[in-house]
């Protein structure tokens, strides 16, 4: 996290410079209260009015200072949380997709909300207040030893003992957090599915049943979350004991002074002054010490997730533009003990079409996300022009991929289809029209916002978006996974001639429902079984 407090400490040094002249005219306050104390009591009405006024412009001053400090912290906590959740968010983008999917999406979320919070808090603003508290503490001191060297001396000993608490009890705080965290992602974890499942829980009527679950989880996880509080309370509560009892030793000593006649009612009222300036800063930075030793390792626990994508991210070395022939060559896979696929053999040429059929669970698309090269053969190769598929650096760029779950975003219906690519309205409107989509296929109807999952859109209508997505993409090889789904006799009749008539890119066609009369239009048809 120290990168981001480097790379913002303009407005780190800003806040703190203008803490600095904040805590200067802060005791200067204090003397000239005492000051305006002492010329009372000698019933010199002018110089008090005097004083009193130069008093009144100093505090006005001083908050001045502390609006422009907290201004400026809080600009270096926005954007220090900003740029970590773009980097966040972009290692995330980074990841290779079967990376991805090892990680329940609940995860992510959690990461990018209840610990970016936590890193928010207890780091980013934290940081800010604990310098600015060092820095009152330093010219309280300073002002106190001025004032006199033995309230200085007896204050900062006693004062400083609650800071021995949060290291004290260190390992608990850590242990507590991350908890807490630990538990959150769990129970979103299930609030998630929940969420995706909600249908099936309505079909079957096991509210009732899910919502004592979820109180249990819920219970569990706000237990974690009361147990990191209460140790928290507990910590700060010793430190203001132990900063109230050396409060009150202080005090009495000051006004044992008073007794002895070497300190005036001015002095007195400023020690009081100093040591509330400097007890509450005392406890502060306990509590400050205490969310940065509690943070510590949430911090190392993201900078671990983004890091680990870093390493994801490294590409292999042959980038090629197009290919002429892939190859799979014995291929093998399975999922545990079980093989799925043995000894698969199969060529795509360039500007071909190819039929994958057979029954569910046949292989079909595991063998496409191998060519993806999502998983590795345990046997076996697949060849792009005599390189394997894990050589090939930028492989994306060689397919597009049409799954047979449509993924709309709550986005225009021009973005759905350019993928926030620059393409002229004229072409997305041609490629509406080819997919049957008339009713879409004009300038005014391409601003219509998508709502969450294409809910504003039928079934049929999400599919042959997507389709018109992929063909707009005009990559050299097409995958679609049972692009004929969710739709009406005609429609896919029209879909099956628009893909066949498709000349310049190979394309792979996973379908059972593929029409019997048109399969002789395909280069190959390669059938799987179980």
């Amino acid at each position: 996290m120290k990168k981001y407090m480097y790379k913002h400490k303009g407005y780190l040094m800003l806040s703190l410079f203008c803490s600095l002249l904040a805590a200067v005219l802060a005791v200067r306050v204090q003397f000239l209260k005492g000051d305006v104390l002492d010329l009372a009591l000698s019933k010199n009405f002018d110089q008090t009015m005097a004083k009193a006024f130069v008093l009144v412009l100093f505090i006005l001053m001083e908050i001045g200072f502390y609006y422009l400090y907290d201004h400026m912290r809080g600009r270096f906590a926005v954007v220090s949380i900003r740029e970590l959740r773009e980097d966040f968010f972009g290692s995330l983008l980074k990841k290779r997709y079967p990376d991805y999917l090892k990680v329940n999406q609940a995860e992510y979320l959690a990461k990018y909300t209840n610990e970016m919070e936590i890193i928010e808090n207890q780091y980013f603003s934290t940081i800010p207040m604990f310098a600015e508290i060092l820095i009152k503490i330093i010219m309280v001191s300073g002002s106190l030893f001025i004032l006199d060297y033995r309230i200085a001396f007896i204050t900062l000993l006693l004062l400083t003992t609650p800071l021995y608490v949060p290291k004290l009890v260190e390992k608990h705080l850590q242990r507590a957090q991350m908890d807490y965290v630990e538990s959150f992602e769990k129970h979103l974890n299930l609030v998630n599915d929940w969420l995706k499942g909600f249908e099936l829980i309505k079909n079957f009527s096991v509210e009732d049943k899910v919502l004592k679950k979820f109180a249990f989880s819920n219970e569990l996880t706000m237990g974690k979350n009361l147990k990191k509080r209460q140790m928290a309370n507990l910590t700060r509560s010793i430190s203001s004991i132990l900063s109230y009892m050396s409060h009150f030793i202080i005090l009495t000593f000051a006004a044992y002074l008073v007794l002895r006649g070497e300190f005036t009612a001015g002095k007195f009222f400023i020690s009081i002054g100093m040591i509330d300036q400097l007890s509450y800063p005392i406890i502060s930075l306990s509590y400050f010490l205490q969310d940065l030793v509690s943070v510590g390792p949430v911090n190392a626990r993201m900078i671990k997730f983004m890091e680990s994508s870093k390493e994801d991210q490294v590409e292999p070395g042959i980038d090629l533009e197009g290919f002429g022939e892939i190859t799979f060559q014995d291929v093998s896979f399975g999922y545990g003990e079980e093989e799925l696929l043995q000894n698969l053999n199969m060529t795509f040429k360039k500007n071909k079409r190819y039929l994958l059929q057979g029954p569910s669970g046949s292989g079909k698309t595991t063998s496409m996300n191998l060519l993806l090269d999502y998983d590795k053969p345990s046997e076996g190769h697949i060849f792009v022009d005599g390189y394997e598929v894990h050589e090939i650096k930028h492989l994306n760029k060689l397919f597009t991929v049409m799954r047979q779950d449509a993924v709309l975003f709550q986005e225009s219906l021009r973005t759905n289809l350019s993928l926030y690519q620059e393409i002229d309205d004229e072409k997305l409107i041609e490629v509406l029209e080819q997919v049957g989509l008339k009713k879409f296929a004009s300038k005014d109807k391409l601003d219509m916002q998508i709502e969450e999952d294409g809910n504003n859109l039928s079934g049929g209508e999400k599919r042959r978006i997507t389709l018109a997505r992929s063909l707009l993409r005009e990559a050299p090889l097409m995958i679609l996974d049972e692009p004929l789904a969710n739709l009406d006799a005609e429609n896919a009749s029209s879909i099956e001639d628009l893909l066949l008539s498709i000349q310049d890119r190979t394309m792979i066609v996973i379908s059972h429902q593929f029409s019997p009369s048109k399969r002789s239009d395909f280069q190959e048809i390669y059938s799987f079984s179980r």
